[in-house]
C-alpha cells in the first residue's frame, strides 16, 4: 500500500496502470535481443537474418502507428490495449515453441502492431494526465516504467536462458506477461475522459487532405512531422530536429548498439569469465551490461524531473556527446574495461534524452493533434530502432564492427549540430508548453 502511494504521488493513476501493462509484456522483447545475437545457431538462422528479425517489430510500426490513432478514436484507449497485451504474451511463447524463421517473423510483426498501440495510448495519456509543469516527470514514469520490464527481461531471460534452455526460458517470461493483465482490466474500468475523447476525435475529424497538400503536392514537412499548420516555421524546424535527435537515438544506441553488443563482447571474451568461481556466459555478462542500460532508463522520472526545471532542450545537448564518445571507444578498440565503465554514463544520457525528446515533441504539438503528432514521432523512433540492427548486421558482411561503431558516433555528432541551430540560446530557459 505504501508503495503504491509513492508511486501515485510521481504518476496519474492511468499513467501508472498502462505503464505496468507494458512494463509486463515488453520482458520477451528485450530478452530477444540479448540470447538471439549471441545464441544465433539455437535459433537456425543465419547471422543475417538475426537483423531481419530483430528489426521486423520496428519496420512494421512504419505502417502500424499509420492505423494507431484511427483505431484510438474508433474503439479508445483501454479495449487495444488489453487485446495487444493478450497478443504479445503469445508472441513470446511463440519464440519458445515454433520452429522456423517464418513463424519468428511473424511474431515479431505482431509484437510491433500491438506495441503501436500501446505506446500511443501511453502517450496520449501522459499528455492528458500532465501539465508541462509536471510532463518531464510522468513522460519519465512512462519510459522508466515500461525499461522496468526490459531491465528483468534481459537480465532474467538471459540467466534462464543459459540454465535451462530455449523453450522453459521463454515460456517463463510469457508467463511472467500475465502480471499486466490486471492492469489492462483495470484501465478499463478508469476510461478515457469525456475530455480526452472529445480531443482525439478532434484530432482525427481535422485530419483531412486539405491539410497534408499544398499547392497540389504533399509537403516535406507533412511527410516529417505530420500537418501542423498552427505552428510557426521555426517551431517546425523545432520539432523536426527533435525527430531527428529521436532518430538518431534509436538508430545507434537503441539500434546498433544493443543489437550488435552480444556479438562485439563474443569477439572481444575469448573465453567465459569465472568470477567467484561462478561461469559466466556471453548471454549472461551481455544480460548484465543491457540491464544496466535498463536500470538506468528506470531512473527516468528522476530524469525527466531534471528535466523540467532546467530545461529539456538541455537535455540533448550534454547527452549526444557522451554517447558518440562510448562508441569512439568501441571503434578505436580501447581497454574493454575503459569501454564498459564509459558505457553506463551513455546509458544515463540516452534515458534523459528520450524523455525529453517526447516531452518536446508533446509540447510542440497542438492539443487536437497530439495524436498524429506523437504518432508520427514515434515512427522516427521505429525507422531508427529498425535500420538500427538491419544496417549493421548487413554491413558486417563487409565491413568491421569497429568501422559501425565509427558511423554510429559520427551520426551523433550530426543530431548534435542540428539540435544546437534549432534550440538558440535564448530558447533554453524557457519551457516548452
Amino acid at each position: 500500500m505504501i508503495g503504491l502511494i509513492a508511486i501515485r504521488r510521481v504518476a496519474p493513476r492511468r499513467v501508472v496502470l498502462i505503464t505496468g501493462v507494458l512494463a509486463a509484456v515488453i520482458m520477451g522483447d528485450s530478452m530477444i535481443y540479448n540470447v538471439i545475437p549471441s545464441n544465433v545457431s539455437t535459433f537456425g538462422v543465419s547471422l543475417g537474418l538475426v537483423g531481419v528479425l530483430l528489426s521486423a517489430n520496428r519496420v512494421v510500426r512504419l505502417a502500424s502507428n499509420l492505423l494507431a490513432p484511427w483505431v484510438v478514436q474508433r474503439f479508445g484507449i483501454s479495449k487495444p490495449v488489453l487485446v495487444s497485451a493478450v497478443l504479445s504474451i503469445g508472441t513470446t511463447a511463440i519464440f519458445g515453441v515454433a520452429h522456423g524463421f517464418a513463424a519468428l517473423l511473424a511474431a515479431r510483426i505482431v509484437w510491433g502492431a500491438c506495441y503501436s498501440l500501446m505506446r500511443l495510448g501511453g502517450y496520449l495519456v501522459v499528455l492528458e494526465e500532465s501539465s508541462y509543469r509536471t510532463r518531464g516527470r510522468s513522460m519519465g514514469f512512462f519510459g522508466g516504467g515500461q525499461r522496468m520490464g526490459s531491465f528483468v527481461g534481459v537480465l532474467l531471460g538471459g540467466i534462464l536462458f543459459d540454465a535451462f534452455g530455449r523453450t522453459t526460458s521463454f515460456l517463463a517470461i510469457a508467463g511472467l506477461g500475465f502480471l499486466g493483465l490486471p492492469a489492462s482490466l483495470a484501465l478499463i474500468r478508469n476510461p478515457d475522459s469525456r475530455v480526452a475523447t472529445e480531443i482525439q476525435t478532434r484530432e482525427l475529424e481535422s485530419y483531412t487532405l486539405k491539410d497534408a497538400h499544398k499547392c497540389g503536392r504533399i509537403r516535406l514537412w507533412d511527410l516529417m512531422i505530420s500537418p501542423v499548420p498552427e505552428l510557426k516555421g521555426h517551431q517546425r524546424q523545432q520539432l523536426l530536429a527533435v525527430n531527428f535527435a529521436f532518430f538518431s537515438f534509436h538508430l545507434v544506441m537503441s539500434g546498433t548498439l544493443v543489437a550488435t553488443l552480444g556479438f562485439y563482447l563474443s569477439q572481444r571474451l575469448e573465453e567465459d569469465i569465472t568470477i567467484a568461481g561462478i561461469v559466466l556466459g556471453v548471454a549472461t555478462i551481455n544480460g548484465f551490461l543491457l540491464a544496466t542500460r535498463w536500470m538506468f532508463d528506470v531512473a527516468s522520472p528522476y530524469l525527466g524531473y531534471l528535466g523540467d526545471r532546467v530545461g529539456q532542450q538541455k537535455i540533448p545537448l550534454f547527452a549526444l556527446p557522451i554517447c558518440a564518445g562510448a562508441l569512439f571507444l568501441m571503434a578505436f578498440k580501447a581497454s574493454l574495461w575503459l569501454t564498459l565503465s564509459w558505457l553506463p554514463f551513455a546509458f544515463v544520457a540516452s534515458a534523459a534524452s528520450y524523455t525529453s525528446l517526447s516531452v518536446l515533441a508533446g509540447g510542440l504539438s497542438p492539443a487536437y493533434r497530439r495524436a498524429q503528432v506523437m504518432s508520427r514521432h514515434a515512427t522516427w523512433q521505429d525507422v531508427g530502432s529498425a535500420s538500427g540492427p538491419l544496417l549493421s548486421y548487413a554491413a558486417l558482411v563487409y565491413l568491421s564492427l569497429e568501422l559501425v561503431y565509427l558511423v554510429g558516433a559520427l551520426f551523433m555528432l550530426l543530431a548534435l549540430g542540428f539540435v544546437a541551430t534549432s534550440f538558440r540560446p535564448h530558447t533554453f530557459w524557457k519551457p516548452v508548453e
